[in-house]
C-alpha cells in the first residue's frame, strides 16, 4: 500500500472536494468580474474607479485593528466541531458577534471625526469630495457590520462545507451583476455601486444567519454564551496572526496608497488593474488554503504530526504542479491579457501584473506552510516574516517610487515578499525538523518544465509576427488561447517526460478533481 494511501483517502479527499467547490465559486467570480470591470471603468471613469479602489485601502487598515480575532473563528469552529463540542460553538459565535459590534462602533465614531482629514491624504479633487465623501463613509460602515456578523459565514469553512459557502457566493454575484448593470445604466455612478453593496450585505446576511442555523441545529444566540475566557482565546490566537495580517494588507494596499499620494488617482486604476489580474491567480491557491486550515486542525487535533507534514509536502506538491505554471504563463502574457481584456492603452498594468508575479508566486504556494503554521498552533512563526515583509515593503516602496516613479511600488512588494516568505519556510521547516530544501525541490522541477514551455511560445510568436504584425483585438483574444494551448501542451509533455508526478498522484487527482481531469488524464 501507498505510505499516504489513507491520507489521500481520507482528509486529503476533504481538502481536494472543498478545493473543487472553491473552484467552481471562485471561477465564476472571476468570470463575473471580467467582463463587469470595464464597464463599470466605463460608465465612472478612471479617477472614480481609483476612488472605488481606495475603499479597499481604508477598510483594510481599520480591520487590523480588531487583533486578529476574525481570523481565529475557523481554527476553534473546526476544532469543536471535530470534537462536537456544540456549546463551545454557541460562545465562538456569540462572543465574536459582541466582540465586532464594539469594535464597529469604535471605527464609525472614528471615521465619522476624521473622514475630511482621510480624503485629503488621498488628494481627492474637489469635484469628486462630495461623492467620495459618501462611498468611504458607507463603504466603512458596511465594512463594521460584516465583521460583526462574520462568524456566521466562517461556521460553513469550520466545518468544512464549501460547497454552501460557494454556492450562496455564486447567487449573490447574480444579485450583484443585476444590481450593478441596474444603477449604472440608471446613471447613479459610484453612489449607485455602494448602495448596490449595501442590498447585496443585507440578503447575504440572511442567507449566511439561516444556513448557519440549518448546518448546526443546536446553534443558539444569547449573552449567556458570550465567554470572556473565550474572547481570551480568540485574542491569544488572533494577534499572533495579526503580524501577517498587517503583512497583507500592506503588500495588497499601501501600494495604492503611496500611489495616489505621491502621484495620481488615476494610477491607483492602472495599478489596482494590474494587481486584480494577479490576485485572481492568486484566488486559485486561496481557494485550496481555505480548504487546508480546517482539514490540518482536524489532523493535528488527533495528535497525528506525521501525517501533518505528509499532507503538507503532498499539499505543496500538487499546488506548485498547477500554479508555477500558471503564474509563469500569466508574466509572459500580461500584454496579451491587458489588450484582451481592456483594450489599448493599458501597458502600465500589464508591467504591474509582471513584477508582482514574480512576488506571488513563491508566496502562494508557501500558504501551504502558513496552514500548518496556524494548525500546530504556531503563528508567531509566520509573524516573524511579516515583520521582514512589513519593513522593507514601506522602506524599500517609498525609496522605489522615488527613484523609478509608478512601478517602483511593485519592485519594493516584490523583493519584500520574497525575502519574508523565504526566513518564514526556514523557521517552519525547522519547527517541523525536515530541510526547508524539500519545498523548494518541489518547485524547482516545475519551473523548469514551465520555462521549457516558454519557449516554445516565444517560437510561436516570432512566427506570427510574419504573419499578422499588428494584430486586432480580437484577434489577440485567439493569439492568447493558442499560446495557452502550446504551453500547456509543452508543460504537459515535461512533466510526463520527467515523471514528475507518480501513478498514485495522477490516479488520486484524476479521480478528485474533475474540472482538471482530462489535463491529468494525458499525464498518465
Amino acid at each position: 500500500m501507498d505510505e499516504h494511501s489513507e491520507l489521500r483517502g481520507g482528509v486529503s479527499g476533504k481538502i481536494v472536494r472543498n478545493t473543487l467547490y472553491n473552484f467552481l465559486g471562485r471561477f465564476w467570480i472571476l468570470i463575473v468580474g471580467v467582463f463587469l470591470t470595464p464597464y463599470i471603468i466605463k460608465c465612472i471613469g478612471i479617477e472614480r474607479f481609483g476612488v472605488w479602489a481606495i475603499i479597499g485601502v481604508i477598510t483594510g487598515y481599520f480591520s487590523l485593528f480588531d487583533f486578529g480575532v476574525g481570523s481565529s473563528f475557523v481554527k476553534y469552529l473546526s476544532e469543536y466541531y471535530t470534537r462536537k463540542e456544540y456549546d463551545k460553538i454557541n460562545q465562538v459565535i456569540n462572543t465574536g458577534l459582541v466582540f465586532y459590534s464594539f469594535f464597529g462602533i469604535g471605527v464609525i465614531g472614528v471615521t465619522f471625526i476624521f473622514i475630511d482629514q482621510l480624503l485629503v491624504l488621498f488628494k481627492v479633487s474637489a469635484a469628486l469630495y462630495g461623492e467620495t465623501k459618501f462611498v468611504v463613509s458607507a463603504g466603512i460602515v458596511l465594512f463594521t457590520c460584516n465583521n460583526a456578523l462574520s462568524s456566521f459565514s466562517s461556521l460553513q469553512s469550520g466545518i468544512q462545507r464549501m460547497d454552501v459557502t460557494n454556492k450562496i457566493a455564486i447567487g449573490m454575484s447574480l444579485i450583484n451583476v443585476t444590481g450593478i448593470l441596474m444603477f449604472l445604466s440608471l446613471g447613479y455612478g459610484l453612489a449607485g455601486l455602494m448602495v448596490n453593496n449595501i442590498i447585496l450585505f443585507c440578503i447575504a446576511t440572511i442567507v449566511n444567519i439561516a444556513v448557519a442555523f440549518r448546518l448546526v441545529p443546536s446553534l443558539r444566540l444569547g449573552v449567556r454564551f458570550v465567554n470572556r475566557r473565550m474572547l481570551g482565546m480568540l485574542f491569544n490566537f488572533g494577534f499572533r496572526v495579526q503580524m501577517t495580517k498587517v503583512a497583507g494588507v500592506i503588500t495588497t494596499q499601501t501600494d495604492k496608497i503611496l500611489i495616489g499620494y505621491f502621484l495620481s488617482l488615476g494610477l491607483v486604476t492602472y495599478y489596482q488593474l494590474g494587481s486584480g489580474i494577479v490576485g485572481a491567480v492568486m484566488g486559485f491557491s486561496y481557494m485550496l488554503v481555505s480548504a487546508l486550515i480546517p482539514a490540518f486542525a482536524e489532523i493535528e487535533a488527533r495528535g497525528e504530526r506525521v501525517k501533518l507534514i505528509e499532507a503538507y509536502l503532498m499539499t505543496t506538491k500538487y499546488l506548485a504542479f498547477f500554479m508555477v505554471p500558471l503564474f509563469i504563463f500569466v508574466i509572459i502574457s500580461a500584454f496579451h491579457i491587458m489588450s484582451v481584456w481592456m483594450g489599448q492603452g493599458y501597458e502600465k498594468s500589464a508591467f504591474i501584473i509582471q513584477i508582482l508575479a514574480l512576488s506571488s508566486m513563491i508566496n502562494v504556494i508557501a500558504q501551504v506552510a502558513s496552514s500548518t503554521c496556524l494548525a500546530i498552533d504556531k503563528p508567531q512563526l509566520m509573524a516573524r516574516g511579516s515583520i521582514i515583509v512589513v519593513v522593507l515593503n514601506v522602506i524599500l516602496s517609498i525609496v522605489f517610487i522615488k527613484m523609478m516613479g509608478f512601478y517602483g511600488v511593485a519592485w519594493g512588494t516584490m523583493v519584500a515578499t520574497n525575502a519574508g516568505t523565504v526566513y518564514f519556510l526556514v523557521i517552519l521547516h525547522k519547527v517541523l525538523g525536515i530541510p526547508v530544501k524539500r519545498f523548494f525541490q518541489i518547485i524547482i522541477p516545475y519551473l523548469f518544465v514551465s520555462v521549457l514551455a516558454v519557449a516554445f511560445v516565444y517560437a510561436f510568436d516570432m512566427l506570427l509576427r510574419y504573419i499578422v504584425p499588428v494584430p486586432s483585438r480580437y484577434l489577440l483574444f485567439f493569439i492568447l488561447l493558442a499560446r495557452g494551448t502550446i504551453f500547456t501542451c509543452v508543460y504537459i509533455a515535461g512533466i510526463r517526460s520527467g515523471k514528475l508526478l507518480g501513478v498514485n498522484d495522477i490516479l488520486f487527482l484524476q479521480e478528485k478533481v474533475p474540472f482538471a481531469r482530462n489535463i491529468i488524464k494525458s499525464l498518465a
